[in-house]
Order: C-alpha cells, then structure tokens, then sequence
C-alpha cells in the first residue's frame, strides 16, 4: 500500500491521505450494501405477502419465526382465542411455513367433506416420512 503525503497548509497532511481512502472505501461499502439490503427485504416482503390476499384473516407474524413467538403452552385456548377475533377459519405462519386453522366442527367436515380431493394429492410433511421410513 502506498501512501502520498502531501503538505497541507496548517502542517497537518501526514494523515488526510490514509483518512481519506477510508472514507472512500466506507462510501463503497454503503453505496454497494445499501441498495443490496433494501432489494432482498422488498424481494421477501413480496413473496411474503404474495398470495395473501386469497386467505383467510390472520394475525401478521415477524420475519423467519411467524407467529411461533407469540404463542402459549395451550396452544388449543390460543386458537380459541384467535377464532374469536378473526373467525373460526384463520390463517397464521408459524416460521415459514403458511397453516390455514379451521376452528369449528362444522367447517372441519364440510372442509373433509368437499374438499377431499384436494387434501388428498398433497404430499406428506418430511416428518411423517422420516417417522413412518418412508412407507405412506
């Protein structure tokens, strides 16, 4: 690294140079990182909220945990509780991962009932694989 040290006026040069070339690389840094950072959120706020619109209401959940933080150990009295606020078909993220609640016995068998087919050529969680080895 080579530094040129050019006399200043009030004598102190020595150090403009190397101050300089920092705050030229720490500019870079911004400049590169700033529009970086700003590009992923919006490319995951997006595809976040993509299909959204076409769900039931449910409560918002933070970024990469969902709702999980905000849960209890009886999970059953929280579902009850959210029926109560957004109706007894709700939909939350819990991680990643996008879940549809159906909170009535009704629904439950209309939803069984009609929409079987659906349900049925869905394929099963890595869990249900990995406890069963495999065999469905």
């Amino acid at each position: 690294m080579i530094f040129i040290i050019q006399s200043s006026p009030s004598g102190h040069g020595g150090g403009k140079s190397k101050t300089n070339n920092q705050d030229q690389f720490a500019c870079t840094i911004l400049t590169i990182s700033i529009p970086t950072l700003v590009l992923v959120w919006s490319k995951w706020t997006l595809s976040y909220f993509k299909d959204t619109t076409r769900l039931p209401p449910g409560p918002y959940g933070l970024p990469f945990v969902g709702y999980l933080p905000f849960l209890r150990n009886n999970l059953h009295e929280r579902f009850t509780e959210m029926a109560h606020k957004y109706g007894p078909i709700f939909s939350l993220r819990l991680g990643s991962k996008l879940h549809v609640v159906v909170n009535s016995m009704d629904l439950v068998k209309v939803v069984a009932r009609d929409m079987n087919q659906t349900f049925a050529n869905r394929c099963p969680p890595q869990t249900v694989l990995a406890n069963t080895y495999g065999v469905n």
